[in-house]
């Protein structure tokens, strides 16, 4: 993706330590620990499968659960179930083996559809993105009815993976008809429907927030990435998106922390996420491979996909 706004220079903080007794020290060290287990905390997280997390046995799947819904969690967005050719083993598969699971502890599930992974390579290409958009679309209602006819779950909503932003989406027309394409495809999917922004500075606030507003007017759920943890925006424009929002847009608060360079492949590191603002959008957690308590997730270089 290229680089957004460059990035305004931060004065430096001097740090002063001051002596303080050592029941203090220990009564703010208690404070700190709780902090950070409140900035995890979310009714709502999202995980993203990925291949290598086929080797997780039943019980460990189990516990994952157990101790997800005990941090609070009641609602996990599974981000895809078909990432190109990759099924992840369906109906039948290691997947969804795991999320029948997870309904059995009491987990709610917000089911995502099929990810094209050449979509951030082809969309650039604004002359055939009508096209493209929808049949990514006709993926989607495919991809809903198989699982809802074949895969033993009962989602509570649909997600679908394709992430908005403003760089492939800065044209004022391509906007306006992928919002046509989303009410359209808001009649023809199973409700209800859920999918992700995030911004890389190339509209304004404004204009991003009110394009926000014009889909969820069409049907949708929408939740926005705060940035916290992919870095794109220097702090004050990110807040500036936050604040243009308005209260029925979501907001996930991303646990990672960005490694590599804007033109690389992704990579990231947990990390913990911003607290939760005392305000009124709905809230989430991207993802469940970056929490305390999913150490069996913890494997190989993070941010691989379905690979």
């Amino acid at each position: 993706m290229p680089v957004p706004f460059a990035g305004i220079i931060a004065p430096l903080t001097l740090t002063v330590v001051l002596a303080m007794p050592v029941g203090t020290v220990a009564a703010a060290d208690d404070s700190l620990l709780t902090r950070a287990a409140e900035a995890y905390r979310s009714e709502t997280l999202f995980y993203q499968p990925q291949n290598r997390d086929a080797s997780l046995s039943r019980q460990q799947w189990q516990t994952l659960w157990r101790r997800t819904r005990e941090n609070g969690v009641h609602t996990l967005i599974v981000q895809w179930t078909q990432y190109g050719e990759e099924t992840f083993g369906g109906a039948d598969g290691w997947l969804a083996n795991a999320l029948v699971d997870a309904e059995r502890q009491g987990l709610e599930l917000i089911i995502g559809l099929y990810q094209d992974p050449e979509y951030y390579e082809t969309l650039p290409d604004n002359a055939r993105f009508r096209h493209y958009w929808y049949q990514q679309l006709a993926k989607a209602h495919a991809r809903q009815q198989q699982i809802q006819r074949q895969w033993p779950l009962t989602p509570v909503g649909w997600y679908l993976p394709e992430e908005l932003d403003d760089w492939l989406f800065r044209e004022p027309g391509v906007r306006q008809e992928l919002t046509r394409q989303l009410a359209c495809a808001s009649q023809q999917l199973t409700g209800p429907l859920h999918l992700s922004m995030f911004s890389g500075g190339f509209v304004t606030p404004g204009v991003y927030a009110a394009w926000a507003e014009d889909i969820a007017e069409s049907g949708w759920q929408v939740w926005w990435q705060d940035d916290e943890g992919a870095r794109n925006l220097d702090p004050p424009m990110r807040q500036a998106y936050r604040d243009a929002l308005s209260c029925r847009i979501g907001v996930v608060r991303e646990a990672f922390a960005r490694t590599s360079a804007t033109e690389s492949d992704f990579q990231a590191m947990p990390a913990r996420p911003r607290q939760r603002g005392n305000d009124c959008h709905p809230d989430a957690v991207f993802s469940l491979r970056y929490m305390p308590w999913a150490e069996a997730l913890h494997q190989g270089p993070p941010g691989d996909l379905a690979q």
